[in-house]
């Protein structure tokens, strides 16, 4: 006869064996490492979107996106009855210094709005990120509160300022920004070596749960919205009617000729509030088969730019949310290119002993998004330098940088420099001024000072001579 405490201790096993398969997954789900880049792109757009927001009146005031950033609309609250200030419990934690039910005055706030927008800038071009975005978080939060502590509440702003504070607890400065930047310089100068960046993209199990958590967030906010309308409305919702009403509602208020029109066909009303419905009911699937992200985007999209011609009324901060989900879209993108050839590479011959041409070098490679630079140290490699440009002396190459094109051809000096602005797209804007009639001639005379005056390492442990 069977052991029943033994089968069921296999039934035990087996059921630990689920357990452990389940927060495995959940454990690749969250924390599977994910590119420091796609962090900083997504830091980059949101911290972007914020500062639009808060600088641009118009798009605060009259569309109604993040309302209590705007600082004419900070301005003109104060100006309400003291009896109209009910402030929200975040605003009474956030004014705790003060007295929690202390109203603040139009000062303090346009004080603690210009420090969110100098933390915007720091954070945006990535300069002590992590405090720069503290201040653009707790700034938006505090000015969010204030707006909406006169019983006036919107909902597109929670999830940009969710994401804000989840960026402050990760390594979101740690690519495409100053601070990489000058910790690159400040390694190269501490080392005497210039560094070249890997290949492949540098892989954080802390870049995935933030872009995790606001996938998640998109996605509850969405079905939210979709149940709202089922348990408000019922299957009567879809009748065209309830949506004519809003939207000619709206379109009157808010001058959209479009909505008005619109208001009086039901067949396409009755078609709209069924895809709006499956939109927000759906959008959820994305989370489980990536494969359909770029559906469940598109179609997002879709819905807040026709809401915004319909009824004026656009959430920016959802459209831009969607750099959430920078990874799927990529893996499963209809446009990439699977056989694509390898990128020209232009090669850069630089003096290794020359603590300038060490920094500069530091910065071409942060700049070399695509990988179109390779870099060739003359005083460790001078053999690989000699084959890339076989009339190109030693003495030569140490006085000024040379650039070898994809085709051969070698350029010197600040030529070389006018070819890399052609190459790197961040030094785009450079090229133009660069081609102007009296510009080779000026900037040949400085760069050939500058090279004559830098100063040189006499050596280093392999190349000095015992």
């Amino acid at each position: 006869m069977a052991d029943p405490a033994g089968a069921g201790g296999g039934g035990g096993l087996g059921e630990g064996g689920g357990v452990k398969r389940l927060l495995e997954r959940l454990d690749r789900f969250w924390f599977e490492p994910a590119r420091l880049t796609d962090l900083a792109i997504v830091r980059i757009v949101v911290v972007a979107m914020e500062l639009l927001l808060l600088l641009s009146p118009y798009l605060a005031d009259t569309v109604g996106a993040c309302v209590g950033c705007s600082l004419p609309y900070q301005r003109w609250l104060v100006t309400l009855s003291g009896d109209q200030y009910r402030p929200l419990p975040t605003m009474q934690v956030l004014m705790l210094p003060l007295g929690r039910h202390a109203r603040p005055e139009l000062m303090f706030l346009e004080a603690v709005w210009l420090a969110a927008v100098v933390g915007g800038v720091g954070a945006l071009i990535g300069r002590y990120t992590r405090l720069s975005l503290f201040a653009l978080a707790a700034g938006s939060t505090l000015l969010t509160a204030h707006a909406y502590s006169y019983g006036e509440r919107h909902h597109p702003e929670a999830l940009l300022t969710i994401m804000l504070w989840t960026l402050v607890l990760v390594p979101s400065g740690a690519r495409l920004s100053l601070d990489a930047l000058l910790f690159r310089v400040r390694l190269a100068r501490a080392t005497g070596r210039f560094h070249q960046r890997p290949p492949e993209p540098e892989l954080s199990p802390h870049a995935r749960w933030p872009l995790r958590l606001m996938q998640v967030m998109l996605s509850l906010a969405y079905f939210s919205a979709g149940y709202s309308k089922l348990m408000n409305g019922g299957l009567a919702w879809l009748n065209g009617y309830t949506l004519a009403h809003y939207i000619a509602g709206d379109a009157i208020v808010r001058g959209s000729a479009f909505g008005v029109w619109l208001a009086r066909h039901m067949a396409l009303l009755r078609l709209m509030s069924v895809g709006a419905l499956v939109i927000e009911l759906g959008f959820w699937v994305v989370l489980f088969w990536p494969r359909l992200v770029w559906l469940g985007v598109v179609a997002g999209a879709g819905l807040h730019v026709g809401i915004y011609v319909l009824q004026r009324a656009p959430f920016p901060q959802f459209i831009a949310l969607y750099v959430v989900f920078i990874d799927e879209l990529r893996r499963y993108s209809p446009f990439r290119r699977r056989a694509a050839k390898p990128a020209p590479v232009w090669t850069v011959v630089y003096d290794g002993l020359c603590p300038l041409c060490i920094r500069t070098m530091t910065v071409l490679d942060a700049l070399d998004w695509r990988h179109r630079l390779a870099f060739v140290d003359l005083e460790r490699d001078w053999g690989r330098a000699a084959a890339l440009a076989p009339g190109l002396s030693a003495g030569a190459a140490r006085h000024a940088m040379h650039v070898v094109a994809p085709d051969g051809t070698v350029y010197r000096g600040y030529a070389a420099f006018r070819r890399l602005a052609s190459v790197l797209p961040l030094l785009w804007p450079l090229a133009p001024l660069m081609a102007l009639p009296l510009a080779d001639r000026v900037g040949s005379a400085v760069y050939d000072g500058v090279a004559r005056n830098r100063g040189r390492i006499p050596c280093r442990a392999e190349t000095c001579a015992v």
